[in-house]
């Protein structure tokens, strides 16, 4: 019985194998995938920003045009990208060439644009042209081969007088190139044309709006400079807003086993925008004649030393008050039971803002108290992605040909025998089980 069971399976996957794993028809997503930083009520400033990812495998396989056209096989992009001053749009990028399984050829490649028009720098080193009027610098820097598991970071630095972009990979480090554009790298409101000024680390296509199919597992983070310090983004989705490079075969979730000190997980998956952080935990109330216990949850695990608020009625009017969740069940405790009270948390970094209202009535008094991960989660499920800018890594100097001997089939491979496996496995399970 087992057997025939695997054989039907067998039947019905084996049309994978002549169709292509993104077809030309409209119904597979695709996005930028990654990590980024979009806050939607304030605007940050800063000199540098940095984003850091490690890769333990990755294979790239057929990439194609918005328009379902065949591009190439094996080739994508990290980009990370950044506004500056909301004119400029500043692309420190690397481009994968896969060799073979575990071997790549990674070149460092910059993009920057101009949002008013065309550039008038006098390059020494790069191509100046422009793009429906917007001006655009290409450059290549230098290529290594790489093996995963490989450590990479980009980073982007700008003083008084030069835009500088930055590499790290495996210990190969250094500035590769320098554009005399100053400002600061402007993250929230919107650009120039109406893009958001969003800081972001992600994979997508190998240029020109393409769209390339990956199977990676990766952790990743973005940082900008704070003070005199690089700190975490303190907000963070799963996918860039800019960039018209997108991916499928990947998403990025949060890993919040540490909530001061969250990192992103990219792996197998549907390419889905979601908030990575912050988050909103669980608001558990008990109460009875004489005292109100909250109790604040995240991932099943009580939440300790934050601060809660509680917000009563009385014949007095209104009234406040405020405690800590200490003891290790993660309580804070109020002496006081009101028959109308709303619980609030006003959130602490990875934690978004949350509250617990005691009856619907109160509902209309604290509809201003939308939460960050509300408000993101809202921005995202309107975002237009369709209106992000193509880039142009091929067409530079000395610029990398998009060519590679990794065969594309061994990706679909990849996908029917790790689906069989689980099929097996699961199979027998249930036989030995009854």
């Amino acid at each position: 019985m087992l057997i025939r069971v695997l054989l039907i399976i067998v039947m019905l996957i084996l049309p994978l194998t002549v169709t292509p794993l993104l077809p030309n028809s409209q119904v597979i997503n695709s996005y930028p995938i990654g990590v980024s930083f979009f806050p939607l009520f304030s605007i940050y400033q800063t000199q540098e920003v940095l984003g850091e990812i490690n890769i333990s495998s990755l294979y790239i396989g057929n990439s194609y045009l918005s328009n379902g056209q065949y591009l190439t096989t094996g080739n994508a992009s990290l980009q990370l990208n950044a506004m500056i001053n909301g004119i400029y749009w500043a692309q420190d990028v690397i481009l994968f060439s896969q060799i073979n399984k575990t071997a790549f050829n990674a070149s460092l490649v910059v993009n920057v644009w101009n949002l008013l028009g065309p550039f008038n720098l006098n390059l020494s080193k790069g191509i100046e042209t422009t793009y429906q009027n917007l001006g655009v610098i290409l450059y290549t820097g230098p290529s290594y081969i790489v093996k995963t598991p490989v450590q990479i970071k980009l980073f982007m630095i700008i003083n008084s007088t030069s835009l500088y972009f930055g590499y790290y990979i495996n210990g190969h480090s250094g500035i590769f190139y320098q554009l005399p554009l100053t400002g600061s790298f402007r993250i929230g409101g919107f650009s120039a044309i109406g893009l958001p000024n969003d800081l972001e680390l992600v994979f997508g296509g190998p240029g020109g709006g393409s769209s390339v199919q990956l199977i990676t597992t990766a952790n990743a983070n973005l940082y900008f400079k704070d003070g005199n310090s690089l700190t975490v983004v303190p907000s963070a989705l799963s996918t860039g807003l800019d960039t018209a490079e997108t991916v499928i075969g990947i998403n990025s979730v949060g890993n919040l086993t540490n909530l001061f000190k969250p990192s992103v997980i990219i792996g197998p998956g549907d390419p889905t925008p979601s908030v990575l952080w912050p988050i909103k935990p669980n608001i558990i109330v008990n109460s009875n004649n004489s005292s109100i216990s909250v109790r604040l949850m995240y991932d099943n695990k009580p939440i300790m030393w934050q601060k809660v608020e509680l917000y009563g009625v009385s014949l007095n009017g209104l009234y406040s008050l405020s405690n800590i969740t200490t003891d290790n069940s993660g309580y804070a405790y109020f002496n006081t039971s009101p028959s109308l009270y709303v619980i609030y948390y006003p959130g602490n970094f990875t934690l978004s803002s949350t509250y617990y209202v005691s009856a619907p009535a109160l509902n209309s008094l604290i509809s201003s108290l939308k939460s960050a991960y509300d408000s993101l989660a809202n921005f995202l499920s309107h975002y237009d992605f369709k209106n992000g800018i193509s880039s142009f890594f091929s067409n530079a100097k000395n610029a990398v040909n998009y060519k590679s001997n990794y065969p594309s089939q061994y990706l679909i491979l990849i996908y029917i025998s790790s689906f069989l496996i689980g099929v097996v496995i699961s199979a027998l399970l249930i036989r030995f089980k009854h």
